[in-house]
């Protein structure tokens, strides 16, 4: 650490993390002095869906407290299409893939990499333009350090962090990734609403941005673009009766659930109830990939580990465990917090 860094921990250090929900922004800070948490604070601000500029309360709210404190940090966590995760860091590793190692950023985490191309994080730059941001986290960063808070497994492990609007899905073996993909549950007009970014050769370069998960690393070389193998995660809203690996037809006929809603249930339960069943035909096609792949080394799953971000239901978290035939583990998290977490440990590590 620098001498003006060794400073700087005797000031007042406010760290701020923005998630973006299906129709808010979630701003949580915290404030550090001499390493130690002084106070913690959230505020959740409505947001408009494909909101090409950042709404003007959330802006002045976070510039009022840029002009309080000396020292402020602003993280986010990126929640567009164009991302992923690979085994392997080097340029040959990706083409396996088929990756475009030229158009997107990338971070090393032990022998696998995320990325995200620059067209999202020049995106996000411009949405956040009036109050900066300092890190762009990848979710696969944030659930890499959910699961390494936590005993790895020896054997494979499907890891899946859930979010309101996406879901991360990985497949690791201790700390070996062999699988890994992001989806967003809510189509969205403009990038996240594409199979394809067609003109991901124009963008070049990645402005104002020291970190994505943080992917701040130097190896441009190692940056890819998004898995193309995938193409058939795209296809959610087909038939679910076609060729998938789980059998959808056993959570969608639920007869309990079926029951409670001829009865009169709850609106917001029909909600994640449908939310659920989005998310069960992903994971459906995401195993058939990972198992009928040759490009993976698809050892067999032994266990599932889910870190709720948001909500599971009951019905989903039955049905994964009935048909798959493995143990369940479910773990609370707070996504807010552990993105702004992930910006102190970078500064003060």
């Amino acid at each position: 650490m620098s001498f003006s860094n060794t400073i700087q921990r005797y000031f007042s250090n406010l760290f701020i993390s923005i998630v973006t929900e299906d129709s808010s922004y979630r701003v949580l800070c915290k404030v550090i002095k001499n390493s130690k948490q002084k106070v913690k604070f959230e505020k959740i601000f409505p947001a408009k869906p494909n909101a090409e500029f950042l709404s003007e309360e959330v802006g002045t709210y976070i510039n009022t407290l840029q002009d309080k404190y000396n020292f402020t940090y602003i993280a986010f966590l990126l929640d567009s299409m164009g991302q992923g995760a690979v085994k392997g860091t080097q340029v040959e590793d990706f083409s396996k893939f088929s990756v475009d190692v030229k158009n997107v950023k990338t971070i090393k985490f032990d022998t696998w990499s995320a990325y995200a191309s620059f067209i999202d994080i020049n995106w996000t730059n411009k949405i956040y333009d009036k109050i900066g941001l300092d890190f762009i986290y990848s979710p696969f960063a944030l659930l890499y350090h959910f699961l390494s808070e936590h005993k790895l497994n020896t054997n494979s492990t499907l890891y899946i962090l859930n979010q309101e609007k996406s879901v991360t899905l990985t497949v690791f073996k201790e700390k070996t990734l062999n699988f890994g993909v992001f989806y967003t549950i809510v189509k969205e007009d403009g990038l996240e609403d594409s199979d394809e970014i067609e003109n991901w050769e124009d963008e070049e370069e990645v402005e104002d941005v020291e970190n994505l998960a943080n992917l701040d690393t130097e190896s441009s070389e190692e940056e890819m673009n998004e898995l193309e193998d995938l193409s058939e995660l795209d296809t959610l809203n087909e038939d679910p009766k076609n060729d998938t690996f789980i059998d959808t037809d056993s959570f969608t006929k639920n007869d309990d659930l079926q029951q409670d809603m001829d009865s009169g249930v709850n609106i917001e339960d029909i909600e994640l109830y449908g939310r659920d069943l989005h998310i069960y035909k992903f994971i459906s096609l995401a195993l058939k990939e990972y198992y009928n792949n040759s490009i993976y080394e698809s050892d067999f799953i032994e266990k599932i580990v889910v870190f709720d971000g948001y909500d599971m239901s009951k019905e989903m978290i039955q049905s994964l465990e009935d048909d798959l035939l493995l143990d369940l583990e479910m773990y609370k998290v707070n996504v807010s917090e552990a993105v702004c977490d992930l910006s102190i440990g970078t500064i003060y590590d």
